[in-house]
């Protein structure tokens, strides 16, 4: 049955909407029936709070589905409908997996888990045939199944959402703090107990097999007689005891892993819904998401597996205790003692390493944090060539990381090396106390203790491991609860003031939110109120990042958000700074208003507190209608070019063309490789400046709201293009709307209908142009830097002819273009097995052969001390009495039958018994002595590795060329150093040491069995042969699996990125919606691969301990139908060691599986260690130039051709010219011309295609880069800053004194705002310059320029941000501290340019002028002319006025 949704919204007044999403996409939509009819119909957004589910129906209810497939807008969605289930039939789809057998699914897309039968589910066969396609053909994405709906992201982040507001209420009403593990547990609850319930039947059989079964055989061993039926049954009951055990092991981990993967899934899919509703972003908030993604998932993936192991220790030590009084009486509590002594040991050690553990995710997120800023900024790091410093502040971080985690794995050490100790301990305690006390020790009674001892084992090794991961994870979901606790922005409610007004702001002072809290710590210090004077200066880790829609309503600053917490003493979570102050703006619908100011007034502020970003202190805001953002700095994420126009809007072929044609991307559709379709790297990598700004200017006007918000939108394009956007765009196709410009351009204010003039975060003057000309105040004054223009030539030109440059650019002539408009490269994923190199590169970084031989030895000094210790066991029960020989000589004279007991006799009577004692007891210490040694080695030259590999890769990242940046997403690359880093530094040394301890220790085992019993070679031949086939073949499938979840987890991370670097224009459009549901597909995907990858372990461990099983039916077998052939102390030595190596080798066989699946890591983190491209050397010492070179500065291009990758077309097309020294050369052209190009070449950022560059008679393609980069100075397109202090951020390497930092701060104007600032010069910068206008970031980056002082200055659009005073007075300073120098200059202000020596004007990638700018005006179809004619500058004295 069908209902259209309209229908149901419209027409039937009797239902009740819980929720209902927004946008399209799969979700659902609940409606209650037996309600009042008289109950309204909400809104579906108002009751989103209220969602249910229906599980937690009391009620009949109907359940409507969003199909995916369906349109996005809501007039064209159908839903499923089906009957809701009752609350007794919860759990029955889950019960339906004790079926031993059912039908196969019907859709074959879906993972086959949850619909399989107890059998299938179990040994999970399911998953056969896509281990035989890994062996055979390898997988890849395309391979996997979806994951059904009961495990996604959606259902679960929902269910543990509604968990979580329930536990707030719970805290609130029993006044405590809530906690997220408590809503994380009772989401998980049920089936954890199931888990637990699986565990405890494993325990009790995992005890019974190496206990009573084995004391059963050992005593038939014993005894004279043969019955060879009760020798059937009991090798009988131990097949069926241990099949039973393995499979309620494999169970208890297939549900443990199901139940993980929804958690962590549900977890994620939170954190990033809280991400959309929060007021803060930048790269540190998008780091700390990223490793709470990445690093914190895997701890609680780990605790939710492994929490049910709590239970193992008190059912197997409860059943041992009692057997093991039953067998020894009360002494048997001494070796039980020790297990208790040894409990809060291993406790204290965990509670250590959970510790070491806290400290040491502080320092990696603030190392993974750094690195994200250095891979967003490595561009400007390049142009600079100060990859010098950055690698000196990541190895400093990293240096003290490596002592976290030394310190982590020492305590590793210890716990290896006392956990399969204490069962010796125990065994030794035990026997040492019942003999020194006179009681005689019987070979059966002995290693019956010896294997319950083994057994617990077990228990006892992954109890540290269990604890850790639980206090790891819940270290993990505090510094998560802390994220969830942030304020957030929530709609607000009310009713229209004035409905002629667009917006209405009375009386109002907005104040930034500055989070005041530190994710890694228990509470965060205050944050000082930093820059409280500079108006359009944010505070420290402040982002403009919420953008929230207002519908009409009006909101009083008292109800909105937290109090401001200056005045309090605590440490509260937010601080407002105050920004704006008595703002009073009443702006009539349809109106354009400009909004104009010097950099730091706080226009930009104004734009973010009419989004709702900024928190109002006092009066009243009304928003009547819906926001559309352009911001200053525009984001592009990682699609095709259309789907960042459209944004998943329903595509509209008209409207779409309208778009293309007002903001002039038409030619820029015809350069792209593949038109629209043609995908964009991320950022806009692809995409000039003015590019990305007009396509920022595209998704606004096609998105059709209300009220538009242009932050300076035109500052990015040159003035012909801003000309024709201004007039078919803003005056055009938004003619009828409410726009608010931002701009610097006064030929473009006169135009608006009014101006508002900041300052100092106030409104200063408002009012029409002629208005505020005729006052003669602050907007006279800086109008008159630009008043020289010649109005009616405007106005005769305001019809504009049709844009040549923007509708005649010529396709490129290159018969193929399939493929060149996927730019994202697919990530590279080895296939087979891990490559030996890649084993032989880890062993040779990790310290050589000699010290991975010495570390071998150790291991086995150590694996033969503990079989040295059962073997002595055995050699001193049999010795007995000491009179064991002559009883023997006896019984053959007198042919008598004597049981074993009665051979050896009272071992408490043998006269050597001391020396046995003493070397029993000795053997522990040696014991000990060797572990620790083995430990420390093994996890100390793995973390040496490491870091080596580390700083390898990190050199080899710094030294790629720009176009791997270009196809390669920050999220790929940020992987390798945070999860892939993670992995290698603290689980490859854990499973490294105990696979190497584990392995040779079975080997070791087995070849004992062997010495006992020679008849067991034959079976064992058998096993080990099917063993290797396993392993070597089958195993295939674990480490394609771990590739694709690798492979898959680095889109999760690059959408997080992107979605928080975007936070404020996807609120702006209410496309919130959309990114969660692209975060819930990405994260369905990824958990996909996870979940199978994990279940493909439990495959592999299952089939191999299967055959383990089979070497202990062998082994028993040999034993009870050959006794007599050797002693019972023999016998009992065999059984009890193939007995433990029976438990542990599943477990051994899951940890070699995780290792080397986790080995994948390695290979990635050496794939990009050694693989990568690299640039030319930084110093070719050969063609060093001359000291103080360049000398003069003079440039030669000769028949230059540029592109960016071997595949691309040319973006330079055979450009010549010839630059005298201290020339002064402007550059201008439409944007995409090849300017921001051009540039890139005189510092190659990309090698020439052909052609060369000489600098004072250099090639400049024979120098070093470093040589080359470091004695040019640049004032890049976007300008960035770094975390650090201002004068790091001027001068990283400290090379000039503070004198001169000040100096240059004075002549670039901003030594004022800097003297403002709290620790002046050591204030603190944020991530990417957050807390600093765009317009001071670009003075910084003039500062940098002016301390270098380099004899070639290169600006690319250094003053778009800045206004027209401001860029007057940086010229000006430009003219004078740079006089002797050769400036080429990019400008789309052809006033900065007016009075340069020459002008070059490129067009489509061509230099198509390069004269005087005198004689160019004088040239008739100039292009720069036209340019000039544009801003309404028509003769040379126009120009030479603008100056």
């Amino acid at each position: 049955m069908e209902y259209q949704i309209m229908d149901l919204l419209e027409g039937k007044a009797t239902r009740r909407f819980s929720s209902m999403h927004n946008w399209g996409s799969s979700g659902s939509i609940t409606l209650d029936h037996g309600l009042d009819g008289a109950t309204p119909n909400l809104h579906p957004a108002a009751r989103a709070s209220s969602r249910k589910k229906p599980e937690d129906a009391l009620h009949p209810e109907e359940v409507y589905r969003l199909r995916g497939e369906d349109h996005d807008d809501l007039e064209h969605i159908e839903i499923d409908h089906k009957e809701a289930r009752c609350c007794n039939t919860k759990y029955t789809q889950s019960l339906k997996h004790l079926l031993p057998f059912r039908p196969p699914r019907k859709d074959k897309s879906l993972i086959p888990s949850n619909n399989a039968g107890m059998f299938s589910y179990v040994s999970v066969s399911w998953l056969t045939r896509l281990m035989w396609r890994a062996y055979k053909h390898g997988l890849n994405p395309s391979d996997l199944w979806t994951l059904q709906r009961e495990d996604g992201s959606e259902v679960n982040s929902e269910r543990v959402e509604r968990l979580w507001e329930d536990e707030k209420g719970l805290a609130e009403k029993n006044k405590r703090k809530p906690e997220l593990w408590r809503a994380v547990w009772r989401s998980i609850r049920t089936r954890v107990l199931v888990s637990i319930f699986i565990s405890v039947f494993q325990n009790i059989l995992q005890f019974l097999g190496p206990s009573v079964i084995l004391k059963m055989v050992l005593d038939y061993i014993n005894e004279p007689e043969t019955d060879h039926s009760y020798a059937g049954i009991l090798v009988g009951a131990i097949f069926l005891i241990n099949v039973c055990r393995g499979a309620a092991f494999n169970g208890m981990f297939v549900v443990g892993t199901h139940t993980a993967t929804r958690i962590t899934g549900a977890v994620q899919a939170l954190i990033y819904k809280k991400v959309m509703k929060l007021k803060t972003g930048g790269e540190k908030l998008s780091a700390q998401i990223i490793n709470f993604s990445n690093n914190d998932m895997e701890r609680l993936f780990e605790a939710s597996i492994s929490c049910t192991f709590l239970t193992a220790m008190p059912v197997i030590f409860t059943m041992s205790v009692v057997y093991c009084i039953y067998i020894l009486g009360p002494w048997a509590l001494i070796g039980q003692g020790v297990y208790i002594l040894f409990y809060p040991i291993m406790g204290a050690i965990a509670k250590a390493q959970s510790n070491i553990r806290v400290e040491t995710v502080k320092v990696t997120d603030k190392r993974v944090s750094l690195m994200s800023e250095i891979l967003n900024s490595m561009r400007l790091i390049k142009m600079y060539s100060w990859e010098d410093s950055f690698a000196k502040k990541i190895a400093g971080i990293r240096k003290e990381e490596l002592k976290k985690h030394r310190i982590g794995a020492l305590l590793q050490a210890v716990s290896s090396t006392v956990t399969p100790s204490i069962s010796i301990l125990a065994t030794i305690v035990t026997f040492l106390a019942y003999t020194l006390s006179g009681y005689s020790l019987k070979s059966a009674e002995a290693f019956t203790i010896f294997s319950v001892f083994n057994a617990m084992q077990f228990t006892v090794g992954v109890l540290p491991f269990t604890i850790r991961s639980i206090a790891e994870a819940k270290i993990s979901l505090s510094r998560i609860q802390k994220l969830l606790e942030l304020p957030e922005h929530k709609k607000r409610t009310g009713g229209l003031v004035n409905n002629n007004l667009a917006l209405q702001i009375k009386n109002a002072t907005f104040a930034w939110e500055v989070n005041n809290i530190d994710f890694k710590n228990k509470s965060g210090p205050p944050v000082s109120a930093k820059g409280k004077n500079k108006s359009d200066t944010k505070a420290n880790g402040e982002v403009k990042g919420e953008k929230t829609q207002t519908n009409g309503h009006v909101t009083s600053g008292q109800a909105n958000g937290i109090k401001n917490p200056v005045s309090d003493g605590k440490s509260e979570p937010v601080k407002c700074i105050e920004t704006l102050f008595n703002v009073n703006v009443s702006i009539a619908r349809g109106k354009l208003i400009g909004v104009c100011g010097s950099i730091g007034s706080g226009k930009s502020s104004l734009i973010s507190a009419i989004c709702g970003d900024m928190k109002a202190q006092s009066g009243e805001v009304q928003v009547n209608g819906r926001l559309a953002l352009v911001t200053q700095q525009a984001w592009i994420y990682n699609d095709t070019f259309r789907e960042n126009i459209i944004v998943g809007q329903k595509f509209d072929e008209e409207l779409y063309r309208k778009v293309l044609r007002v903001c002039a991307l038409e030619s820029d559709i015809h350069l792209l490789a593949e038109g629209e379709m043609t995908e964009i790297g991320e950022r806009g990598i692809n995409l000039s400046g003015g590019q990305k700004q007009r396509v920022n200017l595209g998704r606004a006007v096609y998105s059709d709201r209300d009220i538009y918000l242009l932050d300076d939108p035109l500052s990015a394009v040159d003035s012909k293009v801003a000309k024709h956007i201004f007039n078919q765009c803003i005056l055009g196709a938004l003619s009828n709307k409410t726009v608010i410009l931002v701009t610097h351009a006064t030929h473009f204010l006169e135009k608006c209908d009014e101006i508002i003039l900041m300052q100092n975060g106030k409104i200063a003057e408002r009012g029409s142009h002629a208005e505020l000309v005729a006052r003669k105040g602050e907007y006279f004054d800086m109008i008159g830097f630009d008043s020289t223009r010649d109005k009616s030539e405007t106005e005769e030109d305001s019809g504009e002819k049709k844009d040549e440059s923007v509708n005649d650019v010529k396709k490129e002539e290159n018969e193929d273009k399939e493929g060149r408009g996927k730019l994202t490269t697919e990530e590279s994923r080895a296939t087979g097995s891990v490559s030996g190199k890649v084993y032989l590169t880890f062993i040779k970084e990790s310290g050589g052969w000699c010290i991975a031989s010495i570390i071998f030895l150790a291991i086995i000094i150590f694996t033969l001390t503990r079989m040295f210790n059962a073997i002595w066991l055995q050699h001193w029960l049999d010795q007995g009495d000491g009179s064991v020989a002559e009883r023997l000589d006896n019984a053959t004279e007198y042919n008598l039958t004597l049981s074993d007991d009665e051979l050896k006799g009272d071992i408490s009577q043998n006269p050597m018994l001391w020396m046995y004692q003493l070397v029993y007891g000795l053997s522990f210490i040696l014991l000990l002595f060797t572990g620790v040694i083995k430990g420390i080695g093994v996890t100390f030259r793995v973390l040496a590795g490491a870091s080596k590999l580390h700083n390898k890769m990190f050199e080899s990242i710094l030294r790629a060329p720009m176009s791997f940046f270009d196809t390669t997403p920050s999220g790929r690359i940020l992987n390798r150093f945070s999860r892939d880093l993670d992995e290698l530094d603290v689980r490859v040394p854990f499973f490294l040491e105990f696979l190497l301890q584990g392995l040779l220790f079975v080997f070791g085992q087995i070849i004992l069995v062997c010495f006992i019993y020679v008849w067991f070679v034959l079976p064992l031949v058998v096993i080990v042969i099917l063993f290797i086939v396993v392993d070597v073949f089958l195993n295939a499938g674990v480490r394609e699996l771990k590739r694709l979840d690798n492979t898959l987890k680095s889109p999760v991370t690059q959408h997080i990125g992107s979605s928080i670097s975007g936070l404020s224009v996807i609120r702006a459009f209410d496309k919130e919606r959309l990114f969660i549901n692209r975060m819930y597909k990405l994260l369905d995907k990824h958990s996909s691969s996870l979940l199978v990858f994990r279940l493909s372990n439990r495959w592999f461990t299952y089939r191999m301990d299967f055959m383990a099983i089979c070497v202990t039916v062998a082994v028993t077998v040999i034993c009870v139908f050959t006794k007599g052939l050797v002693s019972t102390a023999l016998a009992g030595l065999a059984l009890s060691t193939v007995n433990g190596v029976c438990v542990f080798i599943p477990f051994l066989m899951r940890m070699k599986s995780e290792f080397q699946s986790r080995v994948t890591s390695v290979e990635r983190i050496v794939e990009y260690a050694y693989d990568l491209p690299s640039e030319a050397p930084r110093e070719i010492p050969s063609s060093q130039p001359a000291e103080g070179w360049p000398s003069s500065g003079t440039l030669e291009l000769k028949d230059v051709k540029l592109r960016y990758r071997p595949d691309l077309p040319l973006v330079l097309h055979g450009i010549s010219a010839s630059i005298k020294d201290g020339e002064k050369i402007g550059i201008v052209g439409r944007t995409g011309a090849g300017k921001s190009s051009l540039i890139s070449t005189l510092l190659r950022m990309s090698e020439l295609d052909s052609g060369s560059v000489i600098v004072d008679g250099v090639d400049i393609s024979k120098i070093g880069l470093h040589t080359l980069r470091s004695n040019i100075s640049v004032i890049p397109q976007d300008p960035v800053l770094f975390q650090g202090s201002i004068r790091y951020n001027l001068d990283p390497f400290e090379e000039h004194s503070d004198d001169a930092v000040w100096q240059a701060l004075e002549r670039s104007h901003l030594k004022d705002v800097v003297t403002k600032q709290e620790h002046s010069l050591h204030s603190k910068v944020e991530a990417a310059g957050e807390n600093f206008s765009v317009g001071e970031r670009q003075l910084i980056c003039l500062t940098r320029a002016l301390l270098r002082n380099s004899k070639i200055l290169l600006l690319d659009e250094a003053t778009a941000s800045v206004d027209i005073e401001t860029d007057h007075l940086i010229q000006t300073t430009i003219k004078e501290a740079f006089v002797s120098s050769t400036v080429l200059t990019i400008a789309h202000r052809l006033n900065t340019v007016a009075n340069y020596d020459r002008i070059m004007v490129l067009d489509a990638g061509r230099l198509s002028e390069f004269d005087s700018p005198e004689n160019l005006m004088r040239t008739e179809g100039s292009l720069f002319k036209e340019m000039m004619q544009a801003m309404g500058v028509n003769t040379v004295e126009q120009m030479k006025a603008l100056t």
